[in-house]
């Protein structure tokens, strides 16, 4: 939640889109304060699917965009393929090693994006771009980027926005 490519995201929404889309942002079980502990991406793939029940009871029709960072990319990834009515999803940083055998790919059916700095040292980019080609995703590649985007992450929340909710852009 505090982690800061998720965090400019949110100042983004706050910034542009607050009173045109609601949103949620929530740590994993066992981080920060936060009750639980890790369950190797099973039981965090149930936290996100719990916050997206809260958000669905609150605006039934509103589009759903599942937005993750890193491991959060693994954790959208599951739990739109669990949820099966994700609009979009925005994978930010996937490492596809994570994904393997999780069955998760063949059960996606949003629009699905995926964002990847150049010199992302834990992510490769040749695998983002097999797992953009499994999904039939968009993959945007950011020149001179690192994992976490230290060279600008306002330019990638910026990206992300029209990705996350094209809501905005309409009059």
């Amino acid at each position: 939640m505090h982690s800061p490519v998720p965090l400019v995201i949110a100042k983004i929404l706050a910034e542009k889109a607050l009173s045109r889309v609601a949103w949620a942002r929530f740590n994993f079980r066992g981080v920060g304060a936060s009750t639980g502990s890790y369950d190797n991406g099973r039981g965090e793939v149930e936290d996100a699917l719990a916050i997206l029940a809260r958000m669905r009871a609150a605006n039934p029709t509103a589009p759903v965009t599942l937005c993750g960072h890193s491991f959060g990319s693994v954790v959208a990834l599951r739990a739109a393929a669990a949820d099966g009515k994700v609009d979009r999803l925005l994978l930010i940083s996937p490492s596809a090693r994570l994904f393997d055998g999780s069955g998760a790919i063949e059960k996606v059916s949003a629009i699905t994006t995926i964002f990847i700095g150049e010199r992302d040292e834990l992510c490769d980019v040749d695998d983002a771009r097999q797992l953009a080609r499994e999904l039939d995703a968009d993959l945007r590649v950011f020149e001179g980027h690192d994992h976490h985007f230290l060279k600008s992450r306002r330019a990638l929340a910026e990206a992300a926005l029209p990705v996350i909710a094209p809501e905005v852009d309409r009059p």
